[in-house]
């Protein structure tokens, strides 16, 4: 406050008070009620989109089953051997999808898709037992059951316009279709969220929530079929994944209130303006996003790196997780990665104070992106009722982060219920893996278990 009143008065902007994050808690709640609803789901920011998955592994099922991971920037096929308890054998195998496949007619993209697979089965020498294959798929989907879901959008990787509007499962069914020497039956299709929560679930049967926090922030959790309203499937079930899509929640003003100028900058500079307003909070983007515009603002004003250049640190999105992670990681009074950072941006031999400013702004960040995701993570352990559940976390920032986990925790905590207790685990496996044991789930529901290709015990 003393040193460098303007950094200051800037991080204050980012602080919010426990009575905020007790209002986005509740206001979380709400949207998710709404969401949840039949008649106001249309309205709700957090719209809790029903998973179809209804099952949950006990860690004693046995078998071995394949999985597609779709994501942003890769594409993965793996053969996934559950053989003895916590003893998972993953063989895998990345595609790399060319730009023009990506970019092509959706036909294309699922054929290139096909034809990997049927590579990868020979390879495994697996062509002709009819495996069950369950997807992973980290763009937005509308379910109708679990091996039904339409395409709403790709990310900007992708170009496939083709394939927006149709079933996601079917496409690849009629693809794989056109290989009559290979035998592999697609059962259906979950968000990462879900893959993670799964995964995590076989060996730790008492998790009930994902995490997703990477360059997408999502969560998914377990919802009683009573509170889905939407639920139009078999009677007697008495669970269902929820995947919660609260990139959204804030995006019709929830959490205006807490808003800076920095955060509408950022917002209206975005390729989505007034889109996915918890994301632009807690996103690893975001945050490196948000601390570029703070550190510019500044320079600009004199107060930090005055006299240094300004064309790097001006360019949208440079500064990425990566380097915000390596700026806070240096041990106290030490900045030698801060300045490694700042030597990508052209600004050399920096004062140490303004290395010190650099680090306070990326702390003040990440903390307040931390507290946020406690407020909603603790509204949906509260909403579950449960007395003591696991969190399966994906996402580099609470892994790599020195002190994101902490104040998750510690915020966590704060918020929710203390008669309900919760542990973050960090996911080990991939989605992938939550995929393959919702086929292997998928096919013993369907075929009435045949023993030798998945043990279940429920």
């Amino acid at each position: 406050e003393e040193d460098f009143p303007e950094v200051y008065k800037v991080c204050k902007l980012f602080n919010p008070s426990v009575d905020d994050l007790e209002k986005i808690r509740n206001f979380m709640d709400r949207e998710i009620t709404m969401g949840l609803s039949r008649d106001h789901h249309d309205r709700s920011t957090v719209p809790c989109h029903l998973s179809y998955v209804q099952d949950l592994p006990t860690g004693r099922e046995r078998g071995q089953f394949l999985a597609l991971e779709m994501m942003p920037t890769n594409c993965r096929i793996m053969l996934v051997k559950f053989s003895s308890e916590n003893d998972i054998y993953t063989s895998s195998k990345c595609v790399i999808m060319p730009h023009t496949v990506a970019a092509g007619r959706g036909t294309e993209l699922f054929n290139f898709l096909a034809t990997s697979i049927a590579n990868f089965v020979k390879e495994k020498k697996v062509e002709k037992e009819n495996l069950p294959l369950g997807i992973a798929f980290a763009f937005t989907l509308k379910k109708h059951a679990l091996d039904m879901g339409i395409l709403v959008s790709w990310t900007k990787e992708f170009g496939a316009q083709g394939a927006i509007g149709k079933d996601v499962v079917q496409l690849l069914r009629d693809a794989l279709a056109k290989f009559s020497d290979i035998s592999v039956e697609v059962m259906g299709i979950i968000n990462v969220g879900a893959g993670s929560l799964l995964g995590l679930c076989w060996a730790q049967p008492d998790t009930r929530m994902g995490l997703v926090m990477g360059s997408i922030a999502n969560s998914c959790y377990v919802e009683r079929v009573e509170k889905c309203e939407l639920y139009e499937g078999e009677e007697g079930r008495k669970l269902m994944i929820i995947n919660s899509d609260w990139a959204h929640f804030g995006d019709t003003g929830q959490l205006d209130f807490i808003r800076n100028e920095f955060d509408r900058q950022l917002d209206a500079e975005s390729i989505n303006p007034g889109s996915r307003i918890y994301e632009k909070f807690s996103g690893a983007l975001c945050m490196g996003e948000l601390v570029r515009i703070i550190v510019l603002r500044l320079m600009k004003s004199g107060s930090i790196f005055a006299e240094d250049r300004r064309d790097y640190i001006g360019i949208q999105w440079k500064l990425d997780m990566v380097s915000l992670i390596e700026i806070v990681s240096d041990p106290p009074g030490v900045y030698t990665k801060a300045q490694e950072v700042m030597d990508k941006f052209r600004i050399r031999h920096c004062k140490e104070r303004d290395l010190a400013a650099l680090k306070y702004i990326c702390d003040t960040v990440t903390n307040r992106a931390a507290m946020l995701v406690a407020s909603g993570v603790c509204c949906l352990i509260n909403r579950m009722h449960l007395p003591e559940i696991s969190i399966a976390v994906d996402g580099g920032i609470y892994r790599l982060h020195p002190t994101f986990a902490t104040v998750l925790n510690k915020y966590t905590r704060l918020l929710t219920d203390p008669k309900y207790k919760f542990e973050f685990v960090i996911t080990q496996d991939s989605c992938g893996v939550g995929a393959a044991i919702m086929a292997g789930m998928a096919h013993a529901n369907k075929y009435n278990t045949d023993a030798k290709l998945f043990t279940m015990d429920y």
